[in-house]
């Protein structure tokens, strides 16, 4: 069953490209990061987009990608190497 309150993937793509410029030009939102947030996510996670990442602690998908508690489901490999694991 799809969420009617869930992005398309467009718009799913334009949230994660708006939250990098915010990034870059160095005016994060840092949105969905509060305790209302934290108590909203906790009995389930319902994240608008998947986004495969290195493991490399100096990038955080969420920060980059300027996204709060429960927006990313992130997959952090070493090297971007997706096994069956993955």
């Amino acid at each position: 069953m799809t969420d009617p309150q869930a992005p398309t993937p467009r718009e799913a793509f334009e949230l994660v490209l708006a939250g990098n410029q915010r990034f870059v030009s160095g005016s994060p939102e840092h949105p969905n990061q509060d305790a209302a947030r934290r108590a909203e996510t906790a009995p389930s996670q319902q994240p608008f987009a998947v986004l495969f990442g290195c493991s490399d602690s100096r990038l955080a998908a969420e920060i980059i990608f300027d996204r709060g508690l429960g927006d990313l489901f992130v997959v952090r490999t070493a090297g971007h190497v997706v096994g069956a694991e993955v």
